[in-house]
């Protein structure tokens, strides 16, 4: 008992979750086939090491007669129709996924342009002079000029950026023109 303790906190010191009834049932198996070792060396007969790549074939060549033949061309020539057949089926439909990702690519990038010029539109009629323009520019990491063409709607701003230019617009404390 003390022992079977002593496994099972080892296999689990190892990582395995090896439970009682596996171990009885290994060391079974075990006591088992050294009782069929015994027998088979007791009725004479040898064991006999086969090097490491051994083949019955010669050479180790197997013949075309073991391998999977066609029995005629036709045969030969219906099967690669049928594999052709179902690999432009294959290409076809990732042809299909791939526009489809593409259009949904193109129609995030023109919700977003659409989104930039309404948000980045409605801050410039709030702000009173063109510092604020500026200051929102560099707050958001952007020179000012790229920031103007996102407001134009002639580039995209990264996502992530675009995510913390709104959340800056939100907490912005216009300036009072001078």
């Amino acid at each position: 008992m003390n022992e079977i303790l002593e496994q099972r906190i080892s296999s689990v010191q190892i990582g395995k979750n090896i439970t009682h009834t596996n171990i009885v049932a290994k060391r079974s198996l075990r006591e088992q086939l050294d009782r069929d070792l015994e027998d088979f060396l007791a009725n004479g007969r040898e064991v006999e090491v086969l090097p490491r790549g051994f083949s019955n074939f010669p050479n180790g060549v197997i013949p075309q007669s073991k391998g999977r033949t066609v029995a005629n061309d036709q045969e030969r020539i219906d099967r690669e129709k049928a594999i052709e057949a179902k690999n432009e089926e294959i290409r076809q439909y990732k042809a299909a996924v791939k526009a489809q990702r593409k259009l949904a690519i193109k129609q995030k990038h023109e919700a977003q342009i659409k989104e930039q010029i309404e948000v980045l539109g409605r801050f410039l009629k709030k702000s009173k002079c063109e510092s604020d323009f500026q200051r929102l520019a560099e707050m958001a990491g952007y020179r000012t000029r790229h920031f103007r063409d996102a407001a134009k709607g002639h580039s995209k701003l990264a996502d992530e950026k675009w995510a913390l230019v709104k959340q800056l617009i939100k907490k912005f404390e216009f300036r009072t023109a001078v």
